[in-house]
C-alpha cells in the first residue's frame, strides 16, 4: 500500500510539473493547434454517508434545547473543503486529471448517542468524459459542457468519535488514541461524478461537479460493525477552471467535426499551394513546347532554296549545279551513271555500295547517308530498280561466304522496304567471294554493291 500511495504521488508531481512545462512550450513541434491544460480550483459542501448519520439524504446542523443535548462541539453534518486539480485534455471527448482535496466530514447518530469529525485529503488520478462531444458531435459555438469523473484515488484521513451527551471520546483512527500510531489512515477511493461547466470567458470556465467517493473501509467515521456497508462521502462544489495556453481554442471545447475540419483545412491549403505551383510549372513547359514546336515547324518546313538544275539538290549544297534533267545524283548533286544492262552477270558496274564488319550483315549508321540517296532516287524515278549484290572477303569457307553475302544483300532490302520501297523493284544476289574490289584490303569486299536499272 506505501509503495502505491508513493508512486501516486509520484505520478501527480509529474503531471503538475508538466502542466507547466507543455502550457510554454507547445508540446515541443513549434505549433500547437489546440490548448489542452488546464487547472481548477473547487469549493464547496462535504457530507459522509455511513454508520453515524441522522438521516439517510438530509443533512443535519448543531441544535441547543428541545430533545438534543446542550453541548459546546459542532456536530453538524455538512461541512466545506476545497481542492486543486491540473488536467490534461487528451482528445475532445476523454481527458485525465489529477487532483488533490482537502476537508473535513462529520456525521451524528442520535439513538447512539454518538458523533463523529474526521480531517481528510484525497488524491490521485481521474479519468474524464465529455458527454457534451461524445453525445452531440456536431455542435458548433456550445458554451456548456457536461461531462463524466470517476478515477482511483487514496484517502488519508483521521477521525475521532465520540458522545454527543458528555463528549466523551468512543474510538478513534490516525489520532494516537487507545494504542494506534499517531498519523492518518490510508484507504483506497474510487470517485464517481458528473459535472456540469459554463464558458464564462474565452480563457476560464464556471462550473459545479458533484462527486460520490466510495472509499474501501468502515472506519471513516470511526465506528466499525460486522456486515455493514463501507463508509462514502459527496463532494458538491463550485468549480473554476483557467485555460493554459496560448492558442485560440481549447481541445475540450472543440467538438470532433469541427477538429476534424480544423486538421483539414491546413492540408486543404498545402495540397491548393502545390497544386498552383504545379500550374505554374505546366504553364511554363507549355509556353516552352510552343516555342519548340515553333522550332521544329520552321526546321520540317525550311523555306525552299533555288535549285538551278532540278535535282533536288539545292544550290548551296550543290556539287555539280549543272546536271543535266533527269540524272540520277547523290546527296551532294553528283551525277551517278546508271547501266542498261538487265543481268547480274558482271557486265553491270556498281554504282555505290554499303559496306560491312568482319563476319556481320548489320549496317552501320555511316552507311545511311547512302541509304537515304537509294531511297531518294527511288522515291523520284518510279521505274527505276536496284539489284542488291552482296559479296564477302576470303577469310571463311566459300559456301559460309556465299550465304553471308546474301544475309548482307537480304539486310539492305530490308532497310529499303522499311522506308516504303515496293519489294519488286528489288533484286537480291549473293555473289560470295566473287568480285573482290582487292586482294589486300578485305574490307572494302565486305560490301553491296548498288546495281542501277533504267
Amino acid at each position: 500500500m506505501k509503495t502505491l500511495r508513493t508512486f501516486t504521488i509520484i505520478c501527480l508531481l509529474v503531471v503538475a510539473l508538466n502542466a507547466v512545462s507543455y502550457a510554454q512550450t507547445d508540446n515541443g513541434t513549434g505549433k500547437v493547434k489546440y490548448n489542452t491544460w488546464s487547472v481548477t480550483l473547487s469549493g464547496g459542501s462535504m457530507l459522509f454517508y455511513g454508520d453515524l448519520r441522522q438521516f439517510d439524504f438530509y443533512p443535519i446542523s448543531k441544535q441547543n434545547g428541545k430533545d438534543w443535548y446542550t453541548f459546546t462541539t459542532d456536530i453538524s453534518e455538512r461541512k466545506m473543503g476545497f481542492g486543486i486539480a491540473v488536467s490534461k485534455q487528451i482528445s475532445p471527448i476523454f481527458g485525465v486529471q489529477g487532483e488533490f482535496q482537502k476537508g473535513k466530514l462529520g456525521g451524528v447518530k442520535k439513538g447512539v448517542d454518538a458523533y463523529f469529525t474526521a480531517d481528510v485529503l484525497k488524491y490521485g488520478i481521474n479519468g474524464i468524459v465529455n458527454f457534451t462531444n461524445l453525445f452531440f458531435p456536431n455542435c458548433k459555438n456550445r458554451s456548456i459542457s457536461f461531462y463524466g469523473i470517476a478515477g482511483l484515488e487514496y484517502l488519508d484521513f483521521k477521525t475521532v468519535e465520540k458522545k454527543i451527551s458528555t463528549d466523551a471520546e468512543i474510538m478513534s483512527y490516525g489520532c494516537g488514541n487507545y494504542g494506534q500510531e499517531k498519523k492518518q489512515t490510508t484507504e483506497l477511493a474510487i470517485p464517481l461524478g458528473l459535472g456540469l461547466k459554463y464558458k464564462l470567458f474565452p480563457k476560464f470556465d464556471l462550473g459545479v461537479e458533484c462527486i460520490l467517493n466510495n472509499i474501501n473501509t468502515d472506519k471513516l467515521d470511526a465506528r466499525v460493525r460486522t456486515n455493514t456497508a463501507k463508509d462514502k462521502y459527496g463532494y458538491t462544489a463550485i468549480t473554476i477552471t483557467y485555460r493554459i495556453g496560448k492558442n485560440e481554442k481549447s481541445l475540450e471545447w472543440v467538438n470532433p467535426k469541427e477538429m476534424e475540419s480544423d486538421e483539414l483545412t491546413p492540408r486543404f491549403a498545402a495540397i491548393s499551394k502545390k497544386i498552383d505551383s504545379l500550374s505554374n510549372k505546366l504553364n511554363d513547359i507549355d509556353s516552352k513546347v510552343g516555342a519548340l514546336q515553333k522550332d521544329v515547324a520552321i526546321l520540317n518546313n525550311p523555306p525552299k532554296e533555288a535549285d538551278d538544275d532540278g535535282d533536288g539538290v539545292p544550290n548551296s549544297k550543290d556539287l555539280e549545279p549543272n546536271t543535266p534533267k533527269g540524272s540520277f545524283v547523290d546527296v551532294n548533286g553528283k551525277a551517278i551513271p546508271t547501266q542498261s544492262s538487265s543481268s547480274i552477270s558482271g557486265e553491270a558496274t556498281p554504282q555505290f555500295a554499303v559496306f560491312f564488319r568482319v563476319n556481320s550483315s548489320y549496317i552501320d549508321e555511316v552507311n545511311y547517308e547512302k541509304i537515304a540517296v537509294a531511297v531518294k532516287m527511288l522515291r523520284e524515278n518510279p521505274n527505276l530498280k536496284f539489284d542488291l549484290v552482296g559479296h564477302a572477303d576470303k577469310t571463311g569457307g566459300k559456301l559460309y561466304n556465299e550465304i553471308l553475302s546474301k544475309k548482307r544483300a537480304q539486310a539492305v532490302f530490308n532497310l529499303l522496304k522499311s522506308f516504303g520501297i515496293d519489294p519488286s523493284r528489288l533484286i537480291v544476289v549473293g555473289k560470295g567471294i566473287e568480285d573482290p574490289l582487292s586482294n589486300d584490303i578485305l574490307s572494302v569486299n565486305r560490301r553491296v554493291d548498288f546495281i542501277i536499272k533504267k
